[in-house]
């Protein structure tokens, strides 16, 4: 029984689909519609079969006539280029081709990539002038360096890098060194988000309350009254 289920479910196949397309298929400008009709070809595709359109309809829980509307759809919006071919029988069969799509989604990696390039510069270019304004000058090319290699070689994030700025000038040290120091005791310790940083050094403001607090209530406690004699005016024992 369970060999026989196994059989059937290697037999049916599967349907392998880009992660891209599965989460970004509206930024393409693909509908749901478009999306679960495109699906329903592959799978026919994938096991190498010409797709069936009354049989999509069923699994779709809808009629042949919006899968063909769907699928025309899909050739408008440039997803897919429909071709008659003959096969072995001499008869001609629909054709689907996906390259389109392909394209589309090549074309969006690229945009999304230089998007985040852009957004990268921007960050950076704001990361120095908030480094400036915290020094109060201009940073010296060693400086620069020092930065672009925390950025490039070490890979903090820069609101990381903001606030090791911040602890800097709040202990008055002024040192991209300093600097160094505390964003390398922050990755020993495996804080390596602005999130994991903000909340250790909340923890740490707290110990370091509670410590003054408790201090200080030690500190208010009547003070015991000790008496101190003189040695001359302690009472003499009878041995003395």
């Amino acid at each position: 029984m369970a060999e026989n289920i196994l059989s059937k479910y290697l037999v049916l196949g599967q349907t392998t689909i880009s992660n891209v397309l599965l989460h970004h298929y509206h930024d393409l400008g693909m509908s749901t519609g478009e999306f679960m009709v495109y699906l329903e070809l592959k799978s026919f595709l994938d096991r190498g079969q010409v797709p069936n359109i009354k049989q999509i309809a069923g699994y779709l829980g809808t009629k042949t006539d919006q899968v063909y509307g769907l699928i025309h759809e899909l050739a408008n919006h440039q997803f897919l280029r429909q071709t008659l071919q003959k096969n072995e029988s001499g008869q001609e069969a629909e054709v689907y081709d996906f390259s389109p799509l392909e394209n589309k989604i090549a074309t969006f990696l690229m945009k999304d990539q230089a998007s985040q390039i852009a957004q990268e510069k921007v960050t950076k270019e704001e990361l120095f002038k908030k480094l400036e304004s915290g020094f109060g000058r201009l940073l010296s090319p060693m400086e620069i360096g020092l930065v672009n290699d925390w950025l490039n070689e070490d890979h903090y994030d820069p609101a990381i890098i903001e606030l090791a700025l911040r602890e800097t000038v709040l202990n008055g040290k002024y040192n991209f060194k300093y600097m160094d120091r505390i964003l390398l005791n922050w990755r020993r310790r495996k804080l390596t988000t602005a999130q994991a940083v903000e909340a250790d050094l909340k923890n740490y403001a707290e110990q370091r309350s509670g410590s003054s607090v408790n201090q200080k209530a030690m500190d208010q406690l009547p003070t015991p009254h000790i008496p101190i004699f003189k040695l001359a005016d302690q009472p003499k024992g009878k041995n003395q």
